[in-house]
């Protein structure tokens, strides 16, 4: 998260930030402090974080970053041009180092169907999220779920940037490509099959309960 924090100040990026903390560590608030970051307490929960920080931003224009997501001034230059038109939802296009192949499909896919991951840095108009009854407060695919709920509201709205948020290529390495890609299809498939957010948390992270 350092990297993050360090490289949003140095790009001298026009942006409210926070940093959502769901571990609650003095380490990661002092980090927010030491960057003049917003630090706010979260209970653990991707969705809940995210759901957290949108209800605490003033600035009607959200982007939501992973902490070991990489920025850059493309991004922050096209993110500037979108929030002075209409209301919008959407991401940027994803690069992974090394795994070029699987950051494009990752893009094509979500172009053509609108579902995006949150490590596209996936961005939102406060009035659209309104709509939709805010961001979901979902321990896992709380991402395919906004973009469910936005694809059917404001579907027109979407867009798709094609300037770049880097992500750690760790879990691909640990995991290796083939086991990764076919997890996160198999979990995709089984959530839009019905199977309850929580029992899919629990099994991907291997946890009893919550």
């Amino acid at each position: 998260m350092a990297k993050l924090l360090n490289d949003i100040a140095n790009q001298d990026w026009d942006a409210e930030v926070l940093v959502i903390d769901g571990a609650v560590t003095a380490a990661t608030e002092a980090l927010a402090s030491q960057f003049e970051c917003l630090y706010v307490q979260s209970n653990r929960g991707r969705g809940l974080q995210v759901r957290c920080g949108i209800e605490k931003a003033r600035w009607d224009m959200c982007l939501v970053l992973h902490a070991d997501s990489s920025v850059n001034r493309a991004m922050s230059t096209e993110l500037r041009v979108l929030s002075q038109m209409e209301p919008v939802w959407g991401r940027f296009d994803i690069e992974i180092q090394g795994l070029g192949l699987i950051a494009w499909s990752m893009n094509f896919r979500s172009r053509l169907t609108k579902i995006c991951t949150g490590d596209q840095a996936m961005f939102f108009h406060k009035d659209l999220l309104d709509e939709v009854g805010g961001f979901p407060d979902l321990p896992l695919m709380e991402d395919v779920e906004i973009s469910k709920r936005l694809k059917a509201s404001a579907g027109k709205s979407f867009v798709a940037l094609r300037a770049t948020v880097g992500t750690s290529p760790r879990r691909w390495r640990q995991n290796g490509v083939i086991r990764t890609v076919l997890a996160m299809w198999i979990y995709r498939l089984r959530y839009f099959m019905g199977v309850d957010s929580q029992d899919l948390y629990r099994s991907y992270y291997r946890l009893k309960s919550l």
